[in-house]
């Protein structure tokens, strides 16, 4: 009697289970019957080796409505799989209806609607190895990423505790990058945490000056990161320098120098370039150009802005007044013009460009056009005309070739600008040959601009010459 009791228990139990699995299916039938769709909507069936997912798709046009259908597939795809397949087989999926990589096809579709409210179902079967085996090959695939972000975020600790606080920056910023090529187990390897950490370290960098020298622009640098308790220097941080310079042609571009804290955490500022300005600002920035773009590229907005926003914040600017030598209020200039016979030309197109771009540095010079070509006559000259001038600007510049080529004439000049102290004459500097070339449509045209851009560059060099210590 007990055996079958027990025996009749278990077929009670059978039973129940099988009137449940009947009524859920019973259900949907009845669900769809009522709503007017297939029974495969609510109720797909699946052979034996196949997976099968509806997607469903609504909006106010067909077309719409279908390509809805199709993402709500591979939504589905992807959370099976476990990484998001939809960039990956969106064209294929909505222009041949199948993805060879998973076996798929669409065996089934259903179009409702109404004015301006469509709705499609789609019945996606897939083989289901290939699933599982894309599955198997995600997990490796998020193991081996892990890892992978483990060992940089290893060594990006390890740069940080040796206060090289711009290499552990770069660290979690490859980190990020790695992140965001597909999902993670572990939640401090995802995109968000790792950015937050790098933008975290960028925000704590602080710039400082020492043994500041605005009249020479120079300056000691210092990166220092910001704490509670102390303030450590950062040390091997690349640092961008930027400011404005005058070229030889008289014409203003930004500059950029670079530099490294090195060992020391500091680096002393020198403007190597003679075009420097002689008032503005050095700005002094953590550089990390060379990652925008790859971060630009890979990092959603919500990721990228804020690290951009503190990278933009990780500068300061050193402003700066240059000091010129001592000169006499006016300096009495002149550069005599020769043709390539060497005649003495008229006209003062080398002098002009040279006193209009040193006055722009606030030099002021007295045109002089001398009757002499003798230094010492020239100097005699000068002395009786400007008594009180204590030094002169003397030059000569000369055609040395011109040339036709084609429907252009080419000329090269070439010449030299010296200073001199007036009481007692003497050498106070001297530019060297000075060699500058111009092309025009006549002879004329080309030799002008080549007397002008000598008196640009002889200018360029000359007053280098007056602002340096």
């Amino acid at each position: 009697m007990k055996h079958h009791r027990v025996g009749r228990s278990l077929l009670l139990i059978i039973l129940c289970v099988s009137l449940l699995a009947s009524c859920t299916s019973f259900s949907d039938l009845v669900r769809a019957q009522v709503e007017g769709l297939p029974s495969w909507v609510y109720s797909p069936q699946s052979r034996s080796g196949q997976v099968s997912f509806v997607g469903k798709g609504s909006a106010p046009l067909a077309y719409n409505a279908r390509l809805l259908a199709y993402e709500d597939i591979l939504a589905q795809i992807s959370s099976y799989v476990g990484e998001d397949v939809r960039a990956t087989y969106y064209r294929e999926l909505t222009t041949t209806n199948a993805i060879a990589d998973f076996g798929l096809t669409i065996s089934n579709e259903h179009e409702r609607g109404e004015q301006r409210s469509y709705q499609v179902f789609l019945l996606a079967r897939l083989n289901e190895t290939l699933l599982v085996n894309r599955r198997s090959i995600v997990a490796e695939q998020i193991l081996k990423r892990d890892a992978a972000i483990e060992a940089l975020v290893r060594r990006a600790d390890q740069a940080y505790r040796a206060n090289d606080d711009t290499q552990a920056i770069r660290l979690y910023l490859e980190a990020a990058l790695l992140s965001t090529e597909g999902p993670v187990n572990v939640r401090k390897h995802e995109t968000a945490e790792l950015v937050l950490k790098a933008q975290t370290f960028i925000e704590a960098l602080r710039f400082s000056f020492r043994n500041e020298q605005p009249d020479a622009a120079t300056v000691d640098v210092y990166l220092r990161r910001k704490s509670r308790l102390l303030a450590p220097k950062v040390l091997n941080a690349r640092v961008d320098a930027s400011f404005e310079a005058r070229n030889s042609l008289g014409r203003n571009y930004t500059d950029f120098l670079q530099f490294n804290t090195s060992t020391n955490g500091f680096f002393p500022f020198v403007p190597y370039n003679q075009g420097l300005l002689k008032e503005g600002q050095v700005t002094f920035r953590v550089d990390f150009s060379d990652l925008v773009p790859r971060l630009s590229s890979s990092l959603a907005p919500e990721f990228l802005n804020p690290i951009l926003s503190a990278m933009e914040r990780a500068t300061i600017s050193f402003p700066y007044v240059l000091k010129m030598r001592s000169f006499g209020q006016l300096i009495p200039s002149s550069i005599q013009e020769y043709s390539i016979e060497g005649v003495l030309l008229p006209g003062s197109r080398a002098l002009s460009s040279f006193a209009l771009e040193l006055g722009l540095d606030g030099v002021a010079t007295e045109k002089l056009a001398l009757s002499s070509a003798d230094l010492e006559e020239q100097v005699g000259e000068i002395r009786s005309r400007l008594p009180k001038a204590t030094q002169a600007i003397l030059g000569t510049v000369g055609v040395a070739t011109q040339e036709k080529v084609r429907a252009k004439w080419v000329v090269v000049v070439s010449g030299q600008v010296v200073l001199y102290d007036l009481n007692p004459l003497k050498v106070v500097y001297d530019s060297q040959e000075i060699e500058a070339v111009a092309s025009g449509a006549t002879f004329e045209e080309a030799r002008d601009e080549a007397f002008r851009r000598f008196g640009s560059i002889a200018k360029y060099l000359v007053g280098a010459y007056m602002f340096r210590n």
